[in-house]
This record gives C-alpha cells, sequence and structure tokens, in this order.
C-alpha cells in the first residue's frame, strides 16, 4: 500500500472551462491530477450544466456548471485547455469576464496550447488585452497572436507572470501541472 501523503491544495476549487474539440489530454491530465492534490474540480461549459462536451479525440466531460452561474469569488484558480475549444471559448463574454475577475482577485489563471487565445481576447478596462506586456508561451501557431496582443512571446515549457501561468503542448503538462499547484498554493497563502 502506498504512503499517503500531503495534499498540496486540498481544500480548494479550480474551475476549468471546456467546450468542444478540447485536448483530451490537456482536459483530463490537469483535471486528474489536481483531483489528485485534493481540489474540486468543476468542469464549467457554455451551455447548460451536464452538457457532454466531446474532444477532438472522442473523450467525452460533462459540465458542472454553466459560465453564468459561476462566481469568481468561489475559485481557488482557472485552467483552460487548449484543442479547438478556445476558437469557441472566446467568443464567450461571460468566459472572458471570468478570467478577468479570477486574475484580479490574484489567482491562477493558467492555460495551455490554444488556451492563451484566450488572454488575447480577455480586454482589461482600458480595452487592451490582459496578457499584453507579459511573458507567455503556447502552441506555436498562436504565437503571432499573443505577440499581436501585446505578450512577449518565451519558448519555454510553462511561463508564470503574474496570475497567467501559460503552457506549449501536451508535452509539457507535467510542469504545467505543477505550475498550477504551486501557484495556487501561493494565492492561498497571501492575505
Amino acid at each position: 500500500m502506498a504512503a499517503l501523503r500531503e495534499k498540496l491544495i486540498a481544500g480548494r476549487t479550480v474551475g476549468m472551462f471546456i467546450d468542444f474539440q478540447f485536448e483530451d489530454m490537456e482536459a483530463m491530465y490537469p483535471k486528474m491530477r489536481l483531483e489528485e492534490e485534493g481540489a474540486k474540480v468543476i468542469v464549467i461549459g457554455a451551455h447548460d450544466k451536464g452538457m457532454k462536451y466531446t474532444g477532438k479525440y472522442g473523450y467525452p466531460l460533462k459540465s458542472d456548471a454553466t459560465v453564468k452561474d459561476v462566481d469568481a469569488a468561489s475559485l481557488d484558480a482557472l485552467v483552460i485547455p487548449g484543442g479547438f475549444a478556445p476558437d469557441y471559448l472566446r467568443r464567450n463574454t461571460a468566459m472572458l469576464d471570468l478570467i478577468l475577475a479570477v486574475a484580479g482577485a490574484g489567482k491562477p489563471v493558467a492555460a495551455v496550447c490554444h488556451g492563451p487565445w484566450m488572454f488575447c481576447s480577455a480586454r482589461r478596462a482600458d480595452g487592451k488585452p490582459v496578457i499584453e506586456g507579459r511573458k507567455a508561451t503556447g502552441f506555436v501557431a498562436i504565437k503571432d497572436d499573443l505577440i499581436n496582443a501585446g505578450a512577449v512571446w518565451v519558448d519555454e515549457p510553462v511561463v508564470i507572470d503574474g496570475p497567467y501561468i501559460t503552457s506549449r503542448t501536451p508535452s509539457d503538462l507535467v510542469p504545467f501541472c505543477h505550475a498550477i499547484i504551486d501557484e495556487t498554493v501561493k494565492a492561498a497563502s497571501r492575505p
């Protein structure tokens, strides 16, 4: 029997955006890894609670909540998987607003692969993208989008700048999840 150890984010609630054609590994691996560390992961979709979303490779995930019913105060972190889903997600004002509210509260907002597209579409009160002036990475196909939104492109497995955590591909999921866990612990320890 394996020895029990401390769960680093026990009692914390992490939201995870989902929509059709998500990258299966980029949703399932973080979901399971964060749950393994004691977090409650709430799958958040744009459609009604209970909607079954199918990943690019056919893996199904049901939403636990619709974005309109989620309050940023109830979340300790937010995760945005990649795949084609972010192209749908970034058109949803409530999802963009939730990014602003979670990050504005100093809590981590993490995006992998095409997920950082959301940071190009989420806009501060002055109308500028939240990623402007921040270091970021993502799948190479969105490099120009991030740069055009004012980000400083960095080709590294994980980049943390303020509340924003970005990562490139499924190959980087281990350090991506480590960063989410570490930044959630740090955010929870701040007064």
